[in-house]
């Protein structure tokens, strides 16, 4: 796909609705808007408007968000911190500290924050100006902690996030921007796990759609359970 109309190429670098990217990271599609595009709301009787944490990738086609690869990872790290109770005041302070100090529009997914260790944390807490961040995080140990489980099945390649072995998938299947722009395949034969949920939809068992697309049953067997955790 050719760049067009000052449109960046998606080959390479994946391509998820809202609704596939809440399927993947089990983040609400409502909270996927709001963190991509802010919010109007009001407070004390005036209109505010709350802005994204982060830009997407992609602009927008006709009114419609768009999400990379690296957006998908930035909602998992992000997501792991309001798990942990940071308000997205707070949160927007660390993601815009983040940005500035590595000099990358999507922090979580560059290899340095999973590879740094307390020094790069620490300096990115400080950043923010705001001791009582700090507090609420316990330290760089738990902000660490936090990103740390963020990014354990992502694979780095350069600077960037290259793909990620979803913990489920059992090492056979992969969420790879640079192939079947990047929903969930099969690792070695690049089928998509949504066609093999199809054919055991349709009654089929591992062994008869393991013989049909010569791949090995327990590939099969993996992408099934992966597919079923997703809807779980």
């Amino acid at each position: 796909m050719l760049e067009r109309d000052n449109q960046p190429t998606i080959i390479g670098r994946g391509a998820y609705t809202p609704a596939d990217a809440a399927r993947l990271v089990r983040v609400p599609i409502g909270r996927i808007h709001r963190w991509l595009e802010g919010r109007s709301r009001r407070y004390k009787g005036e209109a505010v408007f709350d802005p994204p944490l982060w830009t997407a990738e992609f602009p927008q086609i006709e009114g419609h968000l768009l999400l990379s690869f690296r957006d998908l990872i930035e909602l998992r790290v992000v997501d792991r911190f309001r798990q942990n109770r940071l308000s997205l005041p707070y949160l927007r302070k660390v993601v815009e500290a983040a940005r500035s100090m590595l000099g990358d529009t999507h922090p979580f997914s560059n290899v340095r924050v999973k590879s740094d260790g307390r020094r790069l944390y620490a300096e990115i807490l400080s950043a923010t100006g705001e001791p009582a961040l700090i507090d609420l995080l316990s330290g760089q140990h738990a902000f660490h902690s936090i990103i740390s489980v963020g990014l354990k099945d992502i694979v780095f390649d350069n600077e960037a996030a290259s793909y990620w072995a979803p913990e489920e998938g059992k090492g056979e299947v992969v969420i790879d921007p640079r192939r079947s722009f990047g929903k969930p395949v099969l690792l070695h034969s690049g089928i998509p796990t949504r066609a093999l949920k199809l054919q055991a939809d349709a009654g089929r068992s591992p062994r008869d759609i393991s013989r049909d697309f010569e791949v090995d049953e327990r590939s099969v067997r993996a992408a099934l359970a992966f597919e079923m955790a997703l809807a779980a």
